[in-house]
């Protein structure tokens, strides 16, 4: 009697294997920013308590089971959505600072950049006037350059988490300012002015750095689709 040999099934090949998980992986990306892109504008209408997960579900067009793969509540969500996009922005500015050593032209130019971003993207804008979180890389560069800044003796301040929330709160308020008012040209430099002025500038330095032309940013770098 003859025995048929049991045929093994064949082995996938190590390329095949590798271009399965890197197009899975690009695939897990793609939806994870969909998801986040989508609940940038569901927080900026409906601020960072009123949403349900049902909103952002309708926004991204994905499935109850998908959005859980990625996130499991609102608050999570609200806090990666603020990471990625004042990162981005931040790490868009860096990009246009990254030839300046001067901690005072950083911060000055810094403010600049990201009002006037903030006047050209209005949901951007209502998004980070009602997020209650601040992105990790923008307390870390802000901290940054007010410490170095006073080190070198250019800014007066005693307390470097009270200057930290005299920048951070003056430019968050600036950006309430922008969305309910219609502000001239001259608004984003009139705030940079105050904010240089309140850490200690003095007056010479103040108008050295705001002589400077601000950079115009390059475009924000894409998710492959």
């Amino acid at each position: 009697m003859t025995h048929m040999a049991t045929r093994r099934p064949a082995r996938k090949r190590p390329a095949e294997v590798g271009y399965r998980t890197r197009v899975a992986g690009e695939r897990r990306l793609r939806t994870r920013a969909r998801i986040l892109e989508s609940a940038v504008g569901v927080f900026a209408r409906k601020g960072p308590d009123a949403p349900v997960i049902d909103d952002f579900i309708r926004a991204a067009g994905v499935a109850r089971g998908t959005f859980y793969n990625y996130f499991t509540s609102t608050e999570e969500l609200l806090a990666a959505t603020t990471h990625r996009l004042e990162d981005d922005l931040m790490v868009r500015i860096e990009r246009e600072l990254e030839s300046l050593d001067d901690p005072v032209l950083r911060l000055a130019t810094g403010v600049r950049l990201w009002l006037r971003w903030a006047r050209s993207d209005r949901t951007f804008c209502e998004f980070i006037v009602r997020s209650r979180f601040r992105g990790e890389l923008v307390e870390r560069i802000v901290t940054t350059d007010l410490r170095r800044a006073r080190a070198a003796g250019e800014f007066s301040f005693r307390s470097l988490p009270i200057a930290r929330d005299l920048v951070v709160g003056t430019i968050r308020e600036s950006m309430n300012r922008i969305l309910q008012d219609s502000v001239p040209r001259s608004y984003v430099d009139e705030v940079a002015r105050l904010i240089l002025r309140g850490v200690g500038l003095n007056e010479r330095r103040i108008r050295a750095a705001l002589e400077r032309p601000v950079p115009a940013m390059r475009p924000p770098r894409r998710t492959p689709s």
